[in-house]
């Protein structure tokens, strides 16, 4: 299971799953620190981040991004 950090709302984190389903897991279930536009995927029974797909998809909005300031 793979989804995107959405937001945090106090120990929840709300993640967007590769299926457009929209969960809430308890902060206490992932690995590392989260933050908002993560790429988390479980593990066994707990969370952890994608450091190089999340890295990936910053690059990629970025890109993006400066389409529109030229």
């Amino acid at each position: 299971m793979k989804g995107v950090v959405d937001r945090i709302e106090g120990n929840m984190v709300v993640v967007v799953l590769d299926d457009e389903q929209v969960v809430e897991i308890n902060i206490d279930d992932f690995e590392d620190k989260v933050k908002e536009g993560d790429v988390v995927f479980k593990r066994c029974l707990k969370w952890a981040v994608d450091y190089k797909e999340t890295e990936k998809r910053k690059e990629t909005v970025e890109k993006y991004l400066d389409l529109f300031e030229e």
